[in-house]
């Protein structure tokens, strides 16, 4: 009996807020509320679709649904307990606590159903899958991965019979040179999990491809001394590096005789072909030509 003036006023001030709220004009929403998974046995996993969110019709007062649909809402379902196996799981309009104050018409989807699996570990090598080819002239001589082996977790159904795990696939198209390429595991079409997130690496040996070029119409030079030569152009057969032999032109190649210390007269000389280390070569057409020492001023 003590305090009764405060407690009479708030009964008043209940009985206030009752006829204010009770009088308000009511509406219906759909609201979204999140879905969250919560005690999930060690040893299990869901492998079916589960929403991300629920939707819940409600009706109530305005001010409440709109105060409600402002809100983050989450609905906790609790798996402990629960065995490998499909579920129908009811969704019971009591059990929303966080929606007082409306009345719930439909939840969607009703019943939740979930499949879950025993899950096993297994560490197991990493494959790279290579899509495209470099442009033309190039070619891939190695590709290795870090790490070449990665641990895996997943559905006992899905994860023992597998011998490797594929990665993303990698691009070539665009590399001329050696590359570190960031990737990551293709597990899109499993209920996989590595039980470390970490980075996959793929190092991309990239290399010129080899091969041969004819080139005709080289000149000739003689030096140190000036001869008149016959032929005065020969055509050489290069290899090396598809890329460089590409875009070389006769007047690229220096083609020479050597007609240092010779005596004036008619020779038979060698011609040499200077070329940068990675060509060679491979034939000279022909390799001797008549040269015409005339005599010194």
């Amino acid at each position: 009996m003590r305090n009764k003036g405060l407690k009479a006023l708030a009964l008043l001030l209940a009985l206030a807020l009752w006829f204010a709220v009770g009088g308000e004009e009511r509406t219906e929403a759909t609201l979204n509320v999140a879905l969250e998974l919560v005690n999930m046995p060690h040893n299990l996993m869901v492998t079916s679709d589960v929403p991300s969110s629920l939707q819940v019709q409600v009706s109530g007062p305005r001010s409440v649904v709109r105060k409600l649909s402002q809100s983050h809402l989450v609905h906790t379902i609790d798996l402990s307990g629960f065995k490998p196996g499909y579920h129908s799981i009811p969704l019971k309009a009591g059990s929303f606590s966080s929606l007082r104050g409306v009345a719930i018409a439909r939840i969607q989807p009703n019943p939740l159903r979930l499949t879950l699996a025993a899950t096993m570990t297994r560490t197991l090598p990493i494959k790279p899958v290579l899509e495209g080819r470099p442009p033309n002239g190039y070619e891939v001589t190695d590709v290795r991965l870090r790490p070449e082996r990665i641990t895996i977790q997943g559905p006992y159904g899905e994860l023992a019979d597998l011998k490797f795990i594929l990665t993303m696939p990698i691009d070539l198209s665009n590399l001329t040179a050696s590359a570190m390429v960031t990737t990551d595991l293709d597990l899109k079409n499993f209920h996989l999990a590595p039980k470390e997130h970490i980075p996959i690496l793929a190092d991309i040996q990239i290399a010129a491809r080899q091969g041969t070029r004819t080139i005709s119409g080289v000149p000739v030079t003689a030096a140190p001394q000036p001869a008149r030569l016959q032929p005065a152009q020969v055509t050489v057969t290069l290899q090396g590096p598809l890329p460089q032999l590409k875009d070389l032109k006769p007047e690229d190649l220096t083609a020479t005789v050597d007609t240092k210390n010779l005596k004036p007269g008619r020779h038979r000389l060698k011609v040499s072909v200077q070329l940068r280390d990675d060509i060679r070569v491979q034939s000279l057409k022909p390799d001797t030509i008549s040269a015409q020492v005339g005599k010194s001023p």
